[in-house]
């Protein structure tokens, strides 16, 4: 059984602040769910997120799209 405090050494941390896990949809910032097959992974990379986009190789995150000008290019 995990505690309710996070445990500084799986805190998901990298270079974006709207990464989200792809398994367990946890964000940056937080610890990953007990249950989450990359609980260990808390230097992820933009092919973990769930905002990723492979067939366009970058990043499909709302807030981004907003600065990008909504532009679906």
């Amino acid at each position: 059984m995990r505690y309710d405090f996070a445990n500084p050494e799986y805190i998901i941390r990298g270079n974006c602040s709207c990464f989200v896990c792809r398994c367990c949809l946890t964000k940056y910032g937080w610890e990953h769910q007990s249950w989450c097959e990359v609980y260990s992974l808390t230097q992820p990379t933009c092919r973990d997120c769930r905002y990723y986009s492979e067939r366009r190789s970058r990043c499909e995150h709302p807030v981004l799209k907003k600065e990008r000008g909504g532009l679906a290019v």
